[in-house]
């Protein structure tokens, strides 16, 4: 109370949410946005317990961010006080730097340090612990210093030789491929990693998170592998016998198991080059055979003038783009035959519905790995979601924190209604704010992706995974002052979106999903390798390249 008693009559607006996971998550869409960190404050005990949630999901998908808890008074710490809780505690593990102002004199500069280290190198959450005692002391005249090792936290300059071994496996390669992550984005890298494609001839593929990085109409960009990525993304990383990781912590979800791979590297038959900020990073899933800790944008400049372009037989490139061909070959017929939305086809329709600078964000499930396949990026940080954490509810807090650091650009929210309905409290910020987003609710009554595995892992065992009728969307949209519909055709769909995001106007869409043909495909199975990838039906293609 008396931090926020301090900004009455400032000229810092607090923008309040109605749940404090709401605020993390709109501190990160706000972050992905704008490049910079925003502040969340909230109040002890239970305040400091529920942004824990957003503090995991921002540290897995380095996300900066500083929060501030409010704590009890340092006099009675360890005695249970009222609304006492060990946060510092709770959240060293998920966060790069925490700290318990304990003096008056520290509280400014704690501020600062903390502010300063969720940029430093590689972005993620910070938090300032406040007790109230601190807080109603007066100001002190001078500052302590807070003394941290900042240089545990900057990357040392691209090693020369490192790079030039990498160059020289890259021109050798005939069949390299670049594997882009979160971290192309965050270093600003995308010019470098387009040049590089075009100078060498060798596709994109993604991560999740590095889906936002590339911009989808360029020609070489194969879409973003794993779990549910595209099968000619996860195809090229398959087949490939040079692979530059950039930017990427080698998730299982983009690899499936890494078997595969660790034998390929060990034997000699791939080449891994693995660029990262985070020395951390490095070998901790798969030893690569180059490790590169530096700078994205730095460490791919230095390689652009090692590397040379070169002949390369186009074969491998037309096998992966008559894979795509397929594939959307056969979702087009799925897609038709469907009686109700289906979701390939209504994200294609959004798509065409939706400004080229849109900023989209999803929720988590089903609709998101949707997005993730057909959902098509034109401008590097236009495509936002809970990749490391998978965090249900991230959808709505996320676009009310994109549209307030860009509030002339519009903003898609990509939700399902399971992910929905965990933040739909926050849509009172849309008319209090001012912050028109529009939400198209992925609507099949069923936590989707759940229960895709039920029925193919579990021998159809649904449990737990449905939902009834209630509530209706409409009204909870009407309760909150925005205008809602319910499209009946693919038609009415692009219509109502288009105007709403052309006029910025806040819009809900309730899209009805038949559940029992909203099968996410292609799928890597857990613990499969990506050749293995389910394939959806009519697409008979191997992803095995048997070309050379």
């Amino acid at each position: 109370m008396t931090l926020y008693d301090a900004l009455y009559g400032q000229e810092v607006e607090p923008i309040l949410f109605r749940h404090e996971q709401g605020a993390m998550h709109a501190a990160e869409g706000y972050a992905r946005v704008s490049g910079k960190p925003a502040v969340v404050a909230v109040t002890s005990g239970p305040g400091a317990t529920n942004i824990v949630t957003g503090l995991t999901n921002a540290y897995m998908d380095s996300t900066p961010l500083v929060a501030i808890t409010g704590q009890v008074a340092t006099s009675i710490f360890g005695r249970d006080g009222f609304q006492e809780t060990d946060i510092p505690g709770v959240v060293t593990p998920i966060t790069k730097f925490v700290y318990q102002v304990r003096k008056p004199s520290e509280a400014t500069a704690a501020f600062k340090t903390a502010y300063e280290i969720s940029i430093l190198g590689r972005p993620g959450p910070t938090l300032i612990d406040l007790p109230r005692d601190i807080q109603i002391a007066a100001a002190p005249e001078g500052e302590d210093r807070i003394v941290v090792n900042r240089e545990k936290f900057i990357p040392p300059p691209p090693d020369p030789d490192k790079i030039r071994i990498a160059a020289k496996y890259l021109a050798e390669a005939k069949r390299p491929v670049i594997l882009v992550g979160g971290g192309v984005l965050w270093s600003g890298a995308t010019p470098e990693v387009l040049e590089l494609s075009k100078l060498i001839y060798a596709p994109i593929v993604s991560t999740l998170p590095g889906k936002a990085a590339v911009p989808h109409d360029f020609p070489l960009y194969m879409g973003p592998a794993g779990m549910h990525g595209r099968a000619e993304a996860d195809a090229a990383l398959a087949n490939a016998d040079v692979i530059l990781a950039v930017g990427t912590r080698f998730s299982d979800r983009t690899w499936g198991r890494f078997k595969e791979l660790i034998d390929s590297v060990n034997s000699g038959r791939v080449k891994l080059i693995h660029i990262d900020v985070d020395k951390s990073e490095i070998s901790k899933n798969v030893k690569p055979t180059v490790g590169i800790v530096a700078d994205a944008k730095e460490a791919l400049d230095m390689l652009l003038r090692y590397v040379h372009s070169s002949a390369r037989d186009q074969r491998f490139m037309s096998w992966l783009l008559e894979i795509r061909r397929k594939y959307e070959e056969a979702m087009a017929k799925i897609a038709d035959s469907t009686p109700a939305f289906h979701p390939w086809k209504a994200l294609k329709v959004l798509r065409a519905a939706a400004p080229r600078d849109t900023i989209a964000v999803t929720g988590v499930g089903s609709h998101q790995m949707w997005a993730e396949i057909a959902w098509e990026v034109y401008e590097p940080g236009s495509f936002i979601t809970s990749a490391g954490l998978g965090t249900m509810g991230f959808c709505i807090p996320a676009a009310l924190g994109a549209k307030l650091a860009a509030p002339n650009r519009p903003v898609l929210c990509i939700d399902g209604d399971g992910s929905f309905q965990m933040t739909m409290n926050n849509l009172s910020l849309v008319r209090d704010y001012n912050l028109p987003i529009v939400v198209v609710i992925f609507d099949n009554r069923a936590l989707q992706l759940v229960k895709q595995w039920q029925v193919y892992l579990y021998q159809n065992r649904i449990i737990a995974t449905e939902f009834s009728k209630r509530p209706d969307f409409l009204k909870i949209a009407e309760a909150y002052d925005i205008d809602a519909v319910k499209p009946e055709s693919y038609r009415d769909l692009e219509i109502a979106v288009a105007r709403a995001l052309k006029n910025n106007e806040p819009l809900i869409v309730d899209m009805t999903i038949d559940s029992e043909s909203d099968i996410v495909l292609p799928w890597v199975k857990p613990g499969d390798w990506l050749t293995s990838a389910v394939l959806p039906q009519g697409m008979d293609v191997k992803l095995t390249y048997e070309g050379y």
